[in-house]
């Protein structure tokens, strides 16, 4: 009897052996014993989280920030499309494990508030927040590649030796293979820290690879750990939602000035305090050249060389506090221009004398034409929004100088000017769109072509700039 069992031990082919004594040491993990996150959910939610890194790092390019800020709604449909999501792997016994993907969803609607999570702090307390929040931003894309390379490296393969963390990863060392997977990751985000924020950020990452490699070597235990419950799982997406949700309600209606700017356009209790485009009405007259067209077209391009020289000035300020306060919220070094603010004042002082000189040219030639003209109607426009415009300058200049008394502030102070630069170029085309028969009349081209110019040129500046950021 011992002889027949030695015999068929004998007759088993050598491979076989081999592959059970394999599967004895790891045993093979069906999907029963360790559900996994489906790959449509992998494949969404690393988009969003490249997606929500990138903005984190796009400043104010519009194309970016339309998801943050203009794109509250979107936020909000991913919650919903989370929950909804959440509710269908429950079903399926697979939300356990797709928990973790959950989280850029119910991170993207707080982030859509901006700099207001970090108003009204100090700069350290700033700090510590805006980078609480990046290791978030910056964490999710490495979690849900590693979740992915779990998935990927689960069988042997002769190519997993060139990828760091693949190797443990198909042995069964999870936990190893994953924190070396997502440390690598990380040192590869340290050049984006680098290039785009600055040595806090770099500080932090080293701090989140330290504490993953602690976490993937510290412990000698399996690396597979016990499954969460799924009704646990639920509990906690329901509750994250919840959450998030109460936070962008919370911060989107909180009450108080906006940013402590002065601008209507971006101040929710100011929406009535801008200019007012429909108190001049345009007349029904019929469009026709003025008997003064050089005083007209002289006055009107007066005006415009006036706006453009306030946007330089509002320009100068805006770029250059905004990047003086993330010198100092970052802890990086980009260039300044010397003594931006006496530049960028100096250029509204210019501007206010091109306004005055203006103002003297439109009384003579306002007092040439009808007053059913149309074109009598742009000039009063234009001279009420100058008056209107430059009555802010000296507001502003006030606020910024009580601003930059602290660190934080130059924040608000980079906030104020970026909104009335924005505004400026808006109202300015308001005006344009509302005198269109005038500024279109080939006859009168050479009385209003270089105002129209130059107002174009003033919106066009800040067009593709969502402010407040």
């Amino acid at each position: 009897m011992q002889e027949s069992r030695e015999s068929l031990t004998l007759d088993r082919p050598s491979s076989r052996v081999g592959e059970e004594l394999l599967q004895t040491v790891h045993p093979p993990v069906t999907a029963k014993e360790t559900p996994r996150a489906p790959g449509w959910l992998m494949a969404a939610t690393g988009a969003l989280a490249l997606a929500v890194l990138a903005m984190a790092l796009a400043e104010t390019n519009l194309w970016m920030h339309y998801l943050i800020d203009a794109g509250e709604s979107i936020s909000l449909a991913g919650l919903a499309f989370i929950l909804v999501a959440g509710f269908f792997l429950f079903r399926s016994k697979r939300l356990a494990a797709s928990l973790p993907l959950t989280l850029p969803w119910l991170l993207f609607p707080v982030i859509t508030q901006g700099d207001q999570l970090i108003d009204n702090l100090s700069i350290n307390w700033m700090r510590f927040i805006v980078h609480v929040l990046l290791a978030a931003i910056f964490g999710i894309p490495v979690a849900v590649f590693v979740m992915a390379a779990r998935y990927i490296a689960r069988a042997p393969r002769a190519w997993h030796a060139a990828i760091p963390g693949f190797p443990q990863l198909a042995a069964g060392r999870t936990r190893e293979g994953s924190a070396i997977v997502a440390a690598w990751l990380m040192a590869i985000e340290s050049w984006i820290a680098v290039r785009f924020l600055g040595e806090l950020m770099v500080v932090t990452l080293v701090v989140m690879i330290w504490a993953t490699l602690a976490w993937g070597f510290g412990s000698r235990r399996g690396g597979r750990t016990a499954p969460r419950s799924e009704r646990t799982a639920l509990t906690l997406l329901i509750a994250g939602v919840a959450v998030s949700l109460g936070l962008f309600v919370g911060y989107k209606n909180r009450p108080g000035a906006y940013q402590g700017s002065p601008s209507y356009f971006m101040d929710p209790a100011q929406k009535g305090a801008g200019f007012q485009i429909g108190a001049v009405p345009v007349p029904t007259g019929s469009v026709r050249v003025p008997a003064d067209p050089g005083a007209v077209r002289d006055a009107l391009t007066g005006y415009g060389e006036a706006f453009e020289r306030l946007l330089a000035g509002y320009y100068i300020l805006d770029r250059n506090y905004n990047y003086d306060f993330h010198n100092r919220l970052f802890l990086r070094s980009t260039p300044l221009l010397a003594d931006y603010r006496h530049v960028g004042l100096t250029k509204v002082a210019e501007a206010e004398a091109l306004r005055a000189q203006a103002d003297a040219l439109v009384v003579s030639a306002r007092a040439s034409l009808a007053s059913d003209d149309p074109l009598a109607a742009l000039l009063d426009d234009v001279r009420g929004y100058a008056a209107f415009t430059f009555g802010r300058a000296p507001v502003l200049e006030r606020m910024s100088a009580g601003f930059v008394q602290t660190q934080a502030g130059y924040q608000h102070a980079t906030h104020i000017y970026e909104g009335e630069g924005k505004v400026l170029g808006v109202e300015l085309k308001a005006i344009l769109d509302k005198h269109r028969a005038v500024l279109a009349a080939p006859a009168l081209a050479p009385v209003t072509g270089e105002f129209s110019r130059l107002s174009q040129g003033v919106y066009q500046k800040y067009a593709d700039r969502i402010v407040g950021f």
